[in-house]
Formats: C-alpha cells, sequence, structure tokens
C-alpha cells in the first residue's frame, strides 16, 4: 500500500495518510474508497469520518444483545473522536476484513457526546478538519482497541457505550471478539503484521514523501525481517524501553505522532506566537541518541536523531520533517518515536500471539 506524507485535511505536517476501500458487509458494488486517512501505529482500528460515507454505503449498526447501539469514545494526545460502532467490509492493499467492526466518527445518529468521553481530551475531533485526516487507521501491535480492560468489570467510563436513543449513552463492557479490531489482524492472509518503510527526508524538509506499508511479516519475498533487529514489547503496554540523557522510558513506535517527543528540559522551546509553538527551537540542530532497548531482554541499539529548529522548519513550507521534535511531559517517562523516526528506515510490528518468522509478536523490528 501506497503511504503519503503530504498535506491533507486541515494545517497538518509530518502526517502519513492512505487510502483505504470499505463495503456494505457482503457487498461488491456499495462500496467506496476514502483517501487521506491516517496511518497510525500507535493506535488500533479503523475509523472514519461518517459524514464522507456514500448513502449507498449503508453500514450495519453494531448493537448488543438488547438491540441497543453501540458507540465508542477514543481519546488522542490531543483530543477525542466520538461516533457509533459499525459493521463493514474493509480491503487493504487488495485483501479484505469481512464484516468487522469500525467507527463512524461524528455519527449524526448518535448526536449527544457523554461527558465522560468529552472529558478525556482537549478537544472534539470529528471533523476532517480537526482530525487533519478522513479518518485513522491503526495498526498497532494490538488485536483488539481495547482488550480486556474494556471486556470486564468494573465498566470503565469513556470507552464504549451502549446507546438506547441518540441523546442517552451509557458506558458498558464489550466482549474482546466484539471489539474493533486491527484490520490487519483479520484479513484473509498476511495478517500477522505490517512493514512500513520510508525514504530519507532531507534536514531541510520535504514538501512530500512516499513510502510504503506492506501487509504481513516474513510470508512473502517482499516482507522478509532479513537483517532487522526485533525488540520485544511489553505485552501489557506495547512499549519498549528507552534511555535518553540517563532517563529510563517506555518508548513506543507511532506514525501517528508528528513529532519526536521525549522529555528534555535543556532544549529551548519554541514561543507560543512561532509557526511551531510547543515545539523544540533549538539555536542550531543538535545530534543526540537514545538506547531503545526490548522488553524482557537484552536487544539494544543506540538510536541517532537530529533535532533542528522548528519553526524555522515549518515557515519554510514543508509537510515532512525528520528532525522535528517536543518536549513530552516528564511526569509519564515516555519517549514517543513519532513520524520523524520512520523516514530512511525500514519498520516492523508483529502483531500479539502471532508468530513472525521464529518470533512471536508483539514485537517491532527495525
Amino acid at each position: 500500500m501506497t503511504v503519503t506524507v503530504e498535506r491533507g485535511p486541515g494545517n497538518n505536517i509530518n502526517i502519513p495518510y492512505v487510502s483505504v476501500t470499505i463495503c456494505a458487509p457482503g457487498s461488491t458494488t456499495n462500496c467506496q474508497t476514502i483517501d487521506h486517512i491516517l496511518l497510525d501505529t500507535g493506535s488500533t482500528g479503523l475509523r472514519v469520518v461518517a459524514s464522507l460515507l456514500s448513502a449507498n454505503v449503508v453500514l450495519p449498526q453494531q448493537a448488543d444483545g438488547s438491540g441497543n447501539a453501540i458507540a465508542e469514545c477514543v481519546a488522542f494526545v490531543d483530543g477525542y473522536v466520538w461516533g457509533s460502532v459499525r459493521q463493514a467490509d474493509v480491503t487493504l492493499g487488495g485483501l479484505t476484513a469481512s464484516a468487522i467492526p469500525i467507527q463512524l466518527i461524528g455519527d449524526p445518529a448518535l448526536s449527544a457526546v457523554p461527558t465522560g468521553c468529552s472529558s478525556r481530551g482537549a478537544q472534539a475531533e470529528n471533523t476532517p478538519t480537526t482530525l487533519f485526516a478522513n479518518g485513522v487507521l491503526g495498526v498497532s501491535t494490538w488485536l483488539q482497541d481495547c482488550g480486556d480492560y474494556c471486556a470486564q468489570l468494573p465498566t470503565p467510563d469513556g470507552h464504549y457505550y451502549i446507546c438506547p436513543s441518540a441523546t442517552t449513552c451509557t458506558p458498558t463492557t464489550v466482549a474482546t471478539a466484539d471489539q474493533i479490531p486491527n484490520p490487519v489482524a483479520k484479513l484473509v492472509a498476511e495478517n500477522n503484521g505490517v512493514i512500513i518503510e520510508f525514504p530519507a527526508v532531507a534536514a531541510a524538509g520535504a514538501s512530500s514523501a512516499t513510502g510504503t506499508m506492506t501487509l504481513g511479516i516474513d510470508t512473502q519475498s517482499n516482507n522478509a525481517l532479513g537483517t532487522l533487529v526485533a525488540f520485544d514489547l511489553d505485552p501489557y503496554n506495547g512499549a519498549a524501553g528507552a534511555n535518553y540523557g540517563g532517563q529510563s522510558l517506555e518508548a513506543y513506535f507511532d506514525t501517528g505522532s508528528n513529532g519526536i517527543f521525549f522529555p528534555d528540559g535543556t532544549i529551548a522551546v519554541c514561543s507560543s506566537t512561532s509557526n511551531a509553538a510547543g515545539f523544540f527551537c533549538p539555536t542550531s540542530t543538535l545530534n543526540l541518541n537514545a538506547i531503545v532497548q526490548g522488553y524482557g531482554s537484552v536487544a539494544s541499539s543506540t538510536v541517532d536523531f537530529s533535532v533542528a529548529n522548528a519553526d524555522q522548519l515549518v515557515s519554510a513550507g514543508a509537510r515532512a520533517f525528520s528532525n522535528l521534535a517536543a518536549p513530552a511531559d516528564a511526569t509519564f517517562q515516555v519517549f514517543d518515536w513519532g513520524m520523524p523516526f520512520f523516514y530512511g528506515r525500514r519498520v516492523a510490528f508483529a502483531i500479539e500471539q502471532t508468530r513472525a518468522g521464529t518470533r512471536t509478536g508483539p514485537f517491532i523490528a527495525f
């Protein structure tokens, strides 16, 4: 599948997009291909802005045993999305996942956003402009988007809901088999993970960048791990380890993050009035490194990266940057390898409980 970093909905930078085909379950004619879907290795499941669907693509509502509509709230770092859970046939790269649950973001059939949802993020991102995309394709290493946390009592607030009416929704548990799945895991083949590959980007950035997402790992000649080094991930939170400046951090690899986010109070931050408010703005480019460590193993690798003046970068009008970074809240002890990490690399994401070569997911390899 082609993956393109370019200007999409909203004033975005460093956001990778793919096109996804959605059909009414069992139909080969009531279908629609939607472009500018954010490719996100940091989340799980397909989510599409409801207003973009054609009238002929009617997706059945997922319901509980009493016939109540099921909806979901998903929180991202900068906001949340709300919408119904529907059934659809989803095609990726010519392979189809049949009748799987997906989310319709901003579905007008469920207009009232519960307080437990709206309190989870800074803003609603239920439109292409606020989401910076027409939807999200989450291809993390998880099988479902919430797992046992949403399947067991006590009922968690702010995730899945049952909605007896368009304006009344209450939290509910949902069995893992009925949750929104990783679409890759539901494909008829090549369903143990993905490999994402991008060319390098010049230090000044580029107006666009084009890469690929290959379905499957170690199943065909074009998706062999080869010399890639594998790092096991924590089965509970999906993290590897990182050591930066003597700090032990949880490391995530997330194409949905438009920069590298890590705690460092010594690097200057762009002013609130700049074009890159909140990002790092060193006076000259910094050449840094962090050690990535596999969960529960001795596997480790030193990863070099650069941090440039973000205000100077984005003011030039480019869209793809390999050296864009911002401070992470030190409270959470997280190192987020966002989209800049992927330029010039081939990165594999193996889904939990699946075999990829001689290993069992979840793991990342690069």
